[in-house]
């Protein structure tokens, strides 16, 4: 017998229909786009969408020219100003090479053109867990902080496509003071207020509360003092005036770094100092200074050294800064920049929490003199970075202020977010109680607290957590069975996740609903109060409260579809008085001024059942049942793209599927990108399904994927694809089978490879080997010569595993035939059946193969049924069917011509 080969064909057919969906995502039409646009567009021309125009900077005016003589020598630049008659006190060399970081700069991607990206949230990393993050300090020793075991994730902006932007709310203002030289104003937070301190002014503004509601006290002060940090308790921490030595007054050998009261009988003194080095901290960013365990530290410095020691309003020595004025330690950090790349590593010192960061800046960017900001703690045990991604908006300056101020709020659980600033706004100090925004107007410094726009910060418990560790389990929370259906689940029930699962109903589809970000973090759907929680990927940390939606209509059966780019949850629900069944979808953000909120909707969905929404990099794409077996989905089957948190369209970064049938192949191709496909065998299981598969692509490089297979009473089949699977050749061992009616429901695919099933009412994460039973990993052989089919092992296996698939003898005849080959479909038939100890028959045909010879092949298998309630295989013949002209037509092992 001839078989020809036709993978060179299978591979062309299945590259144009491949080729002809990814066509169709990137040429939606415009009216499409239109349309997607069009319930967003009044409110972003209006202006609702965009950053304010750009205002007086708060770090330097338009006429301000940075000396080329700083960036050639601090110490020779304090000499040549002091010479000229000024006091120097700015921040050193610390910020690294201007030229370099110009360098870095120009290589940015462009800023037009990059529609593709989007601004996610949260994108899953690549680093895995164990992975030790090593920073170097001052003194050159390494602090090697391990990663914590969920994944460290990537917190990405562009500014090419900027992340939310939030409005601040002014809450108080300080008269703003004539400042020709465009010095920065300073900024520090404290327990209970905010203090301003303006360049040329003897002295600095608290702001806090008073009787009468916000007041501001003008502090006078017997020395100026820059760089300032406020508390604990009322007292002020900064850089004060040069120390001389006798007899030599025209180079200093240093500076004071002072403490000054602002409350009790010493208000304004100098009441205690340390002596710092002339060149040790000259041109600082922002909030440079902050608070350590035992005084203040630099931040971007050996964090663990204090500079100077806390003391009372008296000069005394007072207790640790973790006293009650903080409420909880401030945690050490540290940002260690990856050379010639965008990434940001942030990390807390001695624990295993981190984030990395990729910052993308517009390729006009200009390099701020004094370098990038610090990262500062938050409330709630958040961590902060902010700086400006934007064009260079003052190009008459050797280091111009850039537009698109961005903040990323960090959360103590690996997650974070960023956001975007009106042009006019900066984050100008954070601290523990919270992050401080401020503006110039014409005559006044207006500030805003980030806290007040963005959803509540965790509650934490009060010191910063080691690698977090598994819940302790409730072995009584998961019953235990000894059906041979249920393999697995009389295992110790080790993977309880802490989410609770309600119902409306008995009926599984309106109890709660799970779906995963594109990062694996877990979203919880509650159908009695209509709510949305955020989980980590373990399902055990709550990640913020839970967020109310109200749009659904009263009663309304919502199904929980996705959670696309941007952290935005898709829903569908009948259509209200809708005649045909028709469906409505929303979209909902997660997070932000939004959340909760409808940003999108779409009306007429088909409502009967006979489609499926798939996630694709456009957007959601129907995939209509059964029908034709081609390519799914269509290349002309519609799309609901995706929009972030605002409304507006963005596109998918995570890898997609496409499903391939009939002539052209039976594969299911995972897609990464434009151009990065990985292409898998189906299994016999998976060869005739209803529309499209449930599948998500797994952190190997693979796809875990479900579907329901209609032999007996019907069959759940799980397929763990493999990248080691050669074409068209599967490894039945990763193909598993449970039967449909179960005590156990499937509710969540996960891409580390595990399920999450509903037993005894609660969620539980399984292998997938603890809920279903694989198939046969072993081989059929048949002798050509006598047609004799053996099937070594497979009883062995039988007696060991006791699969549920051994209770059906189609689903045995099933382990014969595990794989297809393009246009083949498998029948497996009962000819026979008997009781225990007598013999069954069953036929297992495989018919359209691509050959001009070879039309079918049949097996014919004797199986009986043993005592224990199981199959066991006793012998099998083959044969094959010839093409019409070309041979017999009887299946036997003659050959065809």
């Amino acid at each position: 017998m001839t078989r020809r080969d036709d993978e060179s064909i299978d591979n062309e057919l299945s590259g144009i229909a491949m080729a002809a969906t990814h066509e169709h995502e990137m040429t939606v039409t415009d009216t499409e786009t239109e349309a997607a646009l069009s319930a967003v567009r009044s409110r972003r021309d209006a202006g609702d969408l965009g950053g304010a125009p750009p205002s007086i900077s708060l770090s330097r005016s338009a006429e301000r020219r940075r000396s080329p003589l700083i960036m050639l020598g601090a110490a020779a630049a304090v000499v040549a100003l002091l010479g000229a008659g000024f006091v120097a006190v700015v921040v050193d060399g610390d910020s690294g090479d201007p030229v370099a970081e110009v360098l870095d700069a120009l290589e940015q991607p462009d800023e037009v053109g990059s529609a593709t990206t989007g601004a996610p949230a949260t994108i899953p990393p690549p680093p895995s867990a164990g992975t030790a993050i090593t920073t170097t300090t001052e003194a050159g020793s390494a602090n090697v902080v391990p990663s914590a075991p969920f994944v460290q994730q990537t917190i990405s902006v562009d500014a090419a496509n900027p992340p939310q932007l939030l409005e601040p709310v002014v809450y108080a203002s300080v008269p703003l003071v004539a400042n020709p030289n465009g010095n920065r104003i300073e900024f520090a937070i404290g327990a209970d207020n905010v203090v301003v301190n303006q360049p040329g002014v003897s002295g600095f503004t608290t702001v806090g509360p008073s009787p009468d509601g916000i007041a501001n006290v003008e502090v006078e002060t017997a020395e100026n003092v820059s760089s300032i940090v406020s508390g604990p308790g009322g007292v002020v921490y900064g850089l004060g005036e040069p120390v001389f030595d006798e007899g030599n007054e025209a180079v200093p050998r240093g500076f004071r770094f002072v403490a000054i009261p602002f409350v009790g009988d010493r208000t304004g003194e100098v009441v205690a100092f340390e002596e710092v080095g002339l060149n040790d901290y000259l041109e600082l960013p922002a909030y440079f200074f902050g608070h350590g365990p035992d005084g203040v530290i630099a931040r971007a410095r050996v964090a663990n050294v204090p500079i100077i020691g806390y003391v009372d309003e008296m000069g005394a020595p007072r207790d640790s800064g973790e006293s009650g004025e903080f409420g909880m330690p401030s945690p050490l950090l540290d940002a260690e920049r990856t050379a010639g790349s965008n990434g940001i590593v942030v990390s807390v010192l001695d624990s295993q929490t981190s984030w990395e960061l990729d910052v993308v800046r517009s390729p006009s960017y200009s390099t701020p003199f004094v370098g990038p900001n610090v990262v500062a703690p938050g409330s709630g045990g958040r961590v902060i970075y902010a700086e400006r991604i934007g064009a260079d908006i003052s190009p008459e300056e050797d280091f111009g202020l850039n537009a698109m101020p961005v903040v990323a709020v960090l959360n103590p659980d690996g997650s974070g977010e960023w956001y975007r600033l009106p042009d006019d706004w900066d984050v100008v100090a954070s601290d523990v109680w919270g992050t401080l925004l401020a503006r110039t107007t014409d005559n006044a410094i207006e500030l805003a607290r980030l806290d007040d726009l963005i959803p509540a910060a965790v509650s934490m418990p009060p010191q910063w957590p080691d690698a977090p560790v598994d819940a302790p389990v409730d072995e009584a929370a998961v019953t235990s069975t000894t059906s041979p259906e249920s393999v697995g689940l009389e295992d110790p029930p080790a993977g309880v996740l802490n989410i609770p699962r309600k119902c409306r109903e008995e009926e599984e589809l309106t109890c709660t609903h799970l779906a995963s970000t594109e990062d694996g973090r877990i979203v919880a759907f509650d159908p009695i109060d209509s709510s949305l929680s955020i989980y980590d990927e373990r399902g055990d940390v709550l990640l913020q409260p839970p967020i109310a939606v109200t749009a659904f209509p009263v009663d309304a059966d919502v199904f929980f579809q996705y959670v696309g780019p941007d952290d935005v949850a898709y829903f569908q629900y009948m259509t209200p008085g809708g005649g045909d069944p028709r469906m409505d979808m929303i979209a909902v953000p997660l997070s932000g001024p939004n959340a909760g909120t409808v940003v999108m909707s779409w009306a007429g969905l088909d409502g009967t059942g006979d489609s499926t929404l798939i996630p694709r990099r456009a957007g959601l794409t129907s995939v209509g049942c059964c029908g034709a077996r081609v390519a799914r989905p269509a290349p002309d089957a519609p799309i609901y793209r995706w929009v972030d948190r605002n409304g507006d369209v963005v596109e998918s970064t995570a890898p997609s599927f496409d499903l391939t049938l009939g002539d052209a192949g039976a594969s299911v191709t995972r897609i990464d990108g434009v151009d990065a496909f990985t292409r898998f065998a189906l299994p016999t299981a998976f060869q005739t399904p209803r529309d499209f598969p449930t599948i998500v692509a797994t952190d190997d490089g693979g796809a875990l994927a479900l579907d329901f297979l209609q032999i007996g009473n019907g069959y759940n089949v799980f397929v763990d694809f493999n990248t080691d699977w050669p074409e068209f050749a599967v490894d039945n061992g990763d193909v598993y089978f449970y039967r449909v009616g179960e005590e156990r429901s499937v509710s969540l695919l996960e891409r580390s490879g595990t399920v999450v099933v509903v037993a005894d009412g609660r969620f539980v994460r399984r292998e997938l080997g603890q809920v279903a039973s694989a198939g046969w990993p072993g081989v059929a052989v048949v002798d050509p010569q006598t047609g004799v089919l053996t099937a070594d092992g497979l009883n062995d296996y039988i007696e060991e595993a006791q699969p549920a698939w051994a209770n059906d003898p189609a689903m045995l005849g099933l382990q014969l035939a595990p794989t297809v080959q393009p246009n083949e479909t498998v029948q497996v038939e009962i000819v026979t059946s008997g009781p225990s100890g007598v013999a069954s028959q069953i036929s297992i045909m495989t018919s359209g193969f691509l050959d001009d010879s070879v039309a079918a092949s049949q097996v014919v298998a004797t199986v009986v049924l043993d005592v224990d309630g199981v199959y066991r295989f006793v012998s099998a013949t083959y044969g094959v069917q010839c093409q019409p002209g070309r041979g017999h037509q009887d299946f036997s092992t003659e050959l065809c011509i």
